[in-house]
């Protein structure tokens, strides 16, 4: 009953509750049940206490935990490899974003700014990192802020702005504003580049290999159309390969390869591209190509062979048979018509060559004239071969 009662009441109502029931007739019975009543009392408060100390106890327990976990936190993001930037938008009067506040960055993004992180709170992005509204990376950040959107990019940075040349951006949208990850990535895209470069280099000669060469002639097709410039494309290959490989060697041949290659590379200019398309095989890709181009081009490559045989640097002359053809500004085809013609042109004098020799085996001259475009002088465009003209490469 007593139990009863105190679960409605608080515990010194029921003991007044009781004291004025049993006073009058029970005087005894009055004070066991105000004694047990008080007991029960106290019991019932130490519990409370009890619970309340273990209560306090768990909370403090959590509080402690909560706080140890920020610090590690903040000391993960104060100390981490990346830069960590959180940045909150500026608003004109018409509500457009026109600037962005950095409110919180770790030392390591200041240090990308070349900056302490004291001094980078407080800072515009625009007078930070000059990132101006017409700029594609802050478009894509107002962008972020407004779908709600993450934004992850590879970009080039200013050196004037940044201590490296390469960064990976980060934008994740937060409350107010963005949380930026800014990473150094200036390393990975030098392998990256030095991977690039080896795939395309061809091991023996260190000239450009197919793969490369189909890659930068294409890009400088599409510039020399765009520019207007002529184009020649040259096909080689050396002369009697096979019999240097059987006579001399496999290292002869290599070296043959490389003493080539070395002619090939002296008689151009820097911007055209020299290749090595596999086996004994070469090409030339000479853009802006203007007036007697193709045929200077073909004159320095036998003079420097001719220097080479000379000073006796192989066990035997070498010799190749040279295609090329000739593109004009207003008609440049695709790669692959250009190098198809130019090896047309490599076979047809090939087998004039062999005519040639054919004829003086059986009599009919004495001598083996050397390769027609050789003998030429006057520089004209007729000493083409193969002559692509806008006409022919719509065809």
């Amino acid at each position: 009953m007593w139990l009863s009662l105190y679960s409605g009441s608080s515990a010194n109502d029921l003991v007044v509750d009781a004291t004025l029931r049993l006073l009058p007739s029970a005087p005894v019975v009055f004070i066991l049940l105000s004694v047990c009543a008080g007991l029960l009392a106290l019991i019932i408060s130490a519990q409370n206490a009890r619970q309340i100390r273990a209560q306090a106890r768990s909370q403090g327990a959590d509080l402690l935990a909560l706080r140890t976990r920020e610090r590690r936190l903040r000391q993960t993001v104060r100390d981490s490899d990346d830069g960590l930037v959180h940045i909150e938008p500026l608003h004109d009067v018409d509500g457009t974003i026109v600037d962005f506040l950095v409110t919180d960055a770790n030392t390591r993004a200041a240090a990308l700014f070349r900056r302490n992180a004291e001094d980078v709170q407080g800072l515009r992005t625009s007078t930070l990192a000059s990132l101006a509204p017409d700029t594609e990376l802050f478009r894509s950040l107002v962008e972020s802020i407004e779908r709600g959107v993450a934004y992850r990019a590879e970009l080039r940075a200013h050196p004037r702005f940044v201590s490296t040349s390469w960064l990976q951006v980060r934008a994740v949208p937060m409350d107010t504003g963005l949380a930026i990850t800014l990473a150094d990535i200036r390393d990975r895209k030098r392998e990256a580049a030095r991977l690039r470069r080896a795939s395309q280099t061809d091991e023996l000669t260190g000239l450009v290999n197919r793969r490369g060469f189909l890659e930068l002639a294409e890009r400088q097709l599409v510039d020399a159309q765009r520019l207007g410039h002529d184009t020649v494309l040259y096909y080689l290959d050396c002369d009697a390969f096979k019999m240097i490989n059987d006579t001399h060697g496999h290292a002869t041949g290599d070296r043959a390869l490389k003493e080539i290659a070395r002619c090939l590379r002296s008689a151009v200019r820097e911007t055209d591209i020299v290749a090595r398309m596999g086996g004994d095989e070469f090409t030339i890709l000479a853009t802006d190509a203007i007036g007697n181009c193709a045929d200077t081009i073909r004159a320095r490559i036998y003079a420097h062979l001719d220097a080479l045989n000379a000073q006796g640097v192989l066990p035997t002359p070498v010799a190749v048979s040279i295609g090329h053809v000739y593109a004009p500004a207003n008609g440049h085809p695709s790669l692959t018509v250009l190098l198809e013609a130019a090896d047309r042109d490599l076979l047809a004098q090939k087998r004039a060559r062999r005519a040639a020799r054919a004829a003086m085996t059986a009599g009919n001259c004495s001598t083996v004239p050397p390769e027609a475009p050789r003998a030429r002088r006057s520089g004209t465009q007729a000493s083409s071969p193969v002559q692509l003209t806008g006409a022919a490469s719509a065809a």
